[in-house]
């Protein structure tokens, strides 16, 4: 019966031996435990390019493709407007709300020409270097629909990153990924959502989520 007995206490000993190093991570490493992701929402693959598109008699489209000129058109219900998703990733609900950054680089528009507001109305607006932001309450992850809508008859394209696309992406740098810093947190953009050229100091050479006024 003693015999019986070590047997089982030897093996309990192995079972929680087993487990714990299994768990050598705990909750995660304490340096990430208050980073967090932002990126375009798609709906085919991660690294895709979507092209939305704004026609000059008010209708509108979009597609998903592995470049700007590929991808199946998708017709949409409303006239003259269209949104660009912005996905945020996260695991955890803190105290504060984290703030996230996109910039947008206009060809052949200016700021009459367009507008942009979130899903309830509200305007936005950029600052002098063409960033706004967007806040996601409690650092709880979710999906804001940025609205970009049309104005006037100019034509033009209106891109937008995650990332300041005046600076090089280096995957194995991930400084070069931050897309917001505060004390309290850091927030990443993907640097799937641009695409750049390695060979040329990993300059950013497009975005992967642009608006055509066509």
């Amino acid at each position: 019966m003693n015999k019986i007995f070590f047997i089982l206490i030897a093996f309990v000993s192995l079972l929680f031996s087993s487990c714990e190093k299994d768990n050598i991570w705990g909750e995660g490493l304490a340096e990430y435990e208050h980073v967090y992701y932002v990126g375009f929402q798609k709906s085919i693959k991660f690294d895709y390019f979507v092209t939305c598109e704004i026609a000059a008699n008010g209708s509108t489209r979009w597609r998903e493709g592995s470049s700007t000129t590929n991808g199946t058109w998708i017709a949409l219900n409303e006239n003259n407007v269209v949104s660009v998703p912005f996905q945020f990733h996260s695991e955890r609900v803190r105290s504060y709300d984290a703030v996230s950054k996109f910039w947008v680089v206009a060809s052949g528009l200016t700021a009459n020409d367009y507008s942009l507001s979130l899903e309830d109305g509200s305007l936005l607006s950029l600052d002098g270097s063409g960033v706004c932001t967007l806040t996601w309450k409690q650092a709880v992850k979710g999906l804001q629909k940025v609205r970009v809508t049309r104005k006037t008859a100019a034509t033009g394209t209106l891109k937008f990153y995650c990332l300041d696309p005046s600076k090089p992406v280096n995957n194995n740098d991930v400084s070069t990924l931050v897309n917001n810093k505060t004390a309290e947190y850091e927030v990443d953009g993907l640097s799937h959502d641009v695409s750049f050229d390695a060979t040329k100091e990993f300059v950013v050479t497009n975005s992967k989520m642009q608006v055509v006024f066509n």
